[in-house]
């Protein structure tokens, strides 16, 4: 079986993010996990699942309990600094410790205060079984992930009040105009990639990597706006074709060939973008380009997107 299709075709059922953390004698241990589910209101069973070569899998083993942090919307960084491995995850992180001693981290949705019952065998992972001791839940949004993403949810009737309230308006406002036209000219621009021979995400991380070469594989995820997950899937695949390279630090580059078939779908979605704005004039253009800056900042200050110092 193809795993790095089959991971992104679960990638397509959309879950909630949590961190799990521990502490064992002074020990921190925090993992970012989509894999939390329920399993028992009575007695009240959660799981989670840890791949067995984690790290921090030794800190939740000595660990008598855990706790599951449900993260909330705009809590993306916090997420991607726990998925990350060797570093101090916890550093600036606001939190405290939970009446079972696990964690509890500031901010989030909700948390599960566990006590570690079972562990199951589940291929090159191990699935977690904990009976939960104390719960809170707090009035903000989820953070969702789906399709190697974060998303938010929001409610359905939001969704139908939002297409009845555009409907109703001879004039729509420049936002729902501007997010109707980001989502069907994104929709075009990935069948320009399929041309090209990128995917979307493969598009963002070459992307990103001409900005910007010799990015480490999180800092690359972080700017490109992906989970680590996903972009070494992307990186891997370019790296197979060889679109990408790594320097003698481990760091990543686009190869001659990459940087060319980077310039290639720039040029095709550029071509693209002419043929829909041929029937416009010069100064027509420049007025549209005004007015979108006025709404969306300087459009001169793209960010230099080098190593953290």
């Amino acid at each position: 079986m193809d795993t790095d299709a089959f991971r992104r075709a679960l990638g397509h059922f959309s879950t909630g993010v949590t961190v799990i953390t521990a502490d064992a004698g002074g020990s921190l241990a925090g993992i970012t996990a989509n894999s939390f589910n329920s399993v028992s209101l009575d007695p009240p069973l959660i799981l989670w699942s840890v791949k067995k070569t984690s790290t921090s899998w030794p800190v939740f083993a000595a660990a008598r309990s855990f706790a599951v942090n449900v993260l909330a919307v705009g809590q993306s960084t916090l997420a991607a600094q726990f998925a990350r491995s060797g570093t101090d995850k916890f550093s600036g992180v606001g939190w405290r410790h939970g009446a079972s001693g696990a964690p509890l981290l500031d901010d989030v949705t909700a948390r599960f205060e566990c006590e570690r019952r079972y562990e199951y065998e589940g291929g090159d992972h191990l699935i977690v079984v904990g009976e939960v001791t104390r719960f809170s839940r707090f009035d903000r949004r989820p953070l969702v992930f789906t399709q190697g993403r974060f998303s938010v949810a929001i409610d359905h009737e939001e969704i139908d009040q939002a297409v009845a309230a555009a409907s109703a308006e001879d004039r729509p406002t420049f936002l729902t105009m501007l997010r109707r036209a980001f989502l069907h000219r994104a929709s075009e621009f990935r069948e320009e990639a399929h041309a090209v021979g990128f995917t979307m995400n493969q598009s963002r991380l070459s992307y990103h990597l001409a900005v910007s070469p010799g990015l480490t594989l999180e800092n690359l995820a972080r700017v490109a706006l992906l989970d680590v997950d996903a972009a070494k899937d992307g990186v891997s695949a370019l790296e197979d074709r060889g679109w990408i390279g790594r320097r003698v630090d481990g760091t990543l580059e686009l190869t001659s060939e990459g940087r060319r078939q980077n310039v290639r779908l720039g040029e095709v979605a550029r071509s693209a973008e002419a043929a829909k704005l041929a029937g416009y004039t010069a100064a027509e253009i420049e007025i549209a380009r005004r007015v979108i800056a006025s709404l969306g900042g300087r459009l001169d200050n793209i960010p230099d997107y080098g190593e953290d110092p």
